[in-house]
């Protein structure tokens, strides 16, 4: 009885968490989903913040009041006769930098921090733009294959309805052989969309750092993605004025600029030695002597060229690196917009209601060809022109709403 009893326990946990296995090997993801993903568990942005760590570190060491340790010494004398007492010296130095050196070197780290984190943004910008063009294209390919199997399916009826008829001498084997080559041309195509879509998924777990097992789907649809983008072309010029006051890498270029000009005034302020300060305790002949001591080493050879001629370098390299981020930020906008200037047109073209006019088409079609009105070749050709045309306004969709989004991600915030 017992045995039978935990039969049935079994028998039932097996029967409720079956379907919940079922629906953890596949997850399904909208874009905000994605990119939220993306940013907390992609590999080499996970690496990039690390490396904010030690810009912290740099900073924190640049806030410390004194830049070196004390020094402490002792001295101890004690005459070879051994008839005199021996005696002790304390000796206690602190450096002290001087020519506002502590202020020089906190600024370069506190902006050198400042320009790490501009980096991490950047990166996820970068991210982000990577993320959301993989994901528009699984998105089209999904699309694609869905239509496919639509049309693999009539295939596979008329195909079916096609033997039935040539069993009965209605057509002929050449229009039988058509059917079945126009099957095997989807069968083919479909195969061929299933394979980029195993590689596109790859692309994007990848981005998004995705572990668990199982198929990764995306959801939406691109022509309703379509409608509710706006068409309006924004000012070139006022894009780029934006990028260039606000673009993460653009700005992490210019503090690392003034990082530069900040140590430059390091460096020259360190031409001058600092100081140290102590004071001197001596015991001598059971006398007890204090005192103070300030040493300042003369700079006569030692100008702190090297340093000096270094950060003149590092200064006029951050300031070329700038010139190079500008003329790129521009060339960053300058080909999204002109392909969404085309992809506008290209999808202005197809009209509003291109893709209802094509399924309405493809149903009349296909009436026609079940009355007679058109033969086997007629029907063939006609099918495919069709399959042909709702993918090409796919294919324009995908390019707008792929142009929008990165258009979007090098002008982050100026489209609004």
């Amino acid at each position: 009885m017992k045995r039978h009893k935990l039969f049935g326990l079994v028998l039932f946990l097996l029967l409720v968490l079956s379907p919940l296995d079922t629906n953890a090997a596949e997850l399904s993801l909208d874009l905000p989903a994605a990119l939220q993903y993306a940013l907390r568990e992609n590999p080499e942005l996970k690496a990039k913040r690390h490396t904010l760590g030690v810009a912290r570190a740099r900073a924190q060491q640049a806030g410390l009041l004194l830049q070196h340790n004390p020094r402490f010494s002792v001295e101890m004398e004690t005459p070879a006769s051994g008839k005199a007492s021996t005696s002790v010296e304390l000796n206690l130095l602190q450096e002290f930098e001087i020519a506002g050196q502590r202020g020089y070197r906190h600024e370069a780290a506190a902006k050198n921090l400042a320009q790490a984190q501009l980096a991490v943004a950047d990166a996820e910008r970068l991210l982000g733009l990577e993320v959301t063009q993989a994901y528009y294209q699984l998105l089209a390919v999904q699309q694609l294959i869905r239509d496919l199997k639509e049309v693999l399916t009539v295939q596979e009826n008329l195909l079916d309805s096609g033997q039935k008829r040539f069993a009965r001498e209605d057509i002929s084997v050449l229009e039988l052989n058509t059917l079945r080559l126009d099957r095997d041309h989807v069968r083919s195509e479909l195969a061929n969309k299933m394979h980029v879509r195993v590689l596109i998924e790859k692309q994007l777990r990848q981005l998004i750092g995705f572990q668990e097992n199982g198929s990764l789907t995306v959801s939406g649809d691109l022509l309703d993605l379509l409608t509710k983008t706006s068409r309006t072309l924004p000012d070139r010029q006022t894009i780029i004025a934006c990028v260039v006051a606000s673009r993460p890498d653009v700005k992490a270029a210019k503090l690392a600029v003034e990082v530069r000009e900040a140590e430059l005034r390091l460096a020259q302020a360190r031409r001058i030695p600092n100081i140290s300060i102590g004071p001197r305790y001596k015991r001598d002949s059971n006398e007890n002597l204090f005192g103070g001591e300030i040493a300042i080493p003369l700079p006569l050879f030692d100008r702190n060229q090297e340093e000096v001629a270094t950060a003149l370098a590092n200064q006029n390299v951050s300031r070329a690196e700038l010139e190079g981020r500008l003329l790129t930020a521009k060339q960053d906008i300058d080909a999204p917009y002109s392909k969404l200037a085309v992809a506008q047109e290209t999808v202005d073209s197809y009209g509003k209601t291109y893709s209802e006019e094509i399924e309405k088409m493809v149903a009349l079609t296909r009436k026609a060809y079940e009355s007679g009105e058109m033969t086997i070749f007629e029907f063939s050709v006609t099918r495919d022109r069709f399959t042909q045309a709702r993918a090409r306004s796919l294919d324009a969709a995908l390019a707008f709403i792929q142009a929008v989004a990165e258009l979007e991600a090098q002008a982050p915030g100026c489209l609004k």
